[in-house]
């Protein structure tokens, strides 16, 4: 892949994602169990946004729970394409959850791949 910058990646990779999704499972938003379903993917700059939509209350998590939680649903075989994590670590690029409860607030939880695939 070449692309301008980091930014171009990002927005390459959030579309192929998107696009991968859509063949799979349909339509967005797609549920993927009782309280979350994934409304979107979108590019901004160098980070990959995943947006969630997940049916409860914001009081009850807080940021660390909630990277925790990322960290935890994240596809560790992921982890074991070096030419994926590579791109991303040359790139810079970060994924971003961005969680919206029922209550409308939004919490967000950013990471480098090698955050988590370490």
């Amino acid at each position: 892949m070449s692309y301008a910058s980091p930014n171009g990646v990002a927005r390459e990779l959030a579309r192929i994602a998107k696009q991968q999704i859509q063949k799979q499972y349909g339509k967005f938003p797609i549920k993927m169990n009782d309280k979350t379903s994934l409304a979107n993917i979108t590019a901004d700059g160098q980070y990959i946004i995943y947006d969630y939509l997940y049916k409860n209350s914001s009081q009850k998590f807080t940021p660390e729970i909630l990277a925790l939680y990322v960290q935890m649903i994240f596809d560790k075989r992921t982890c074991e394409n070096s030419d994926f994590v590579s791109l991303f670590q040359d790139n810079d690029l970060q994924f971003v959850y961005r969680y919206t409860f029922n209550d409308k607030k939004t919490m967000f939880v950013s990471f480098r791949i090698d955050e988590v695939c370490n």
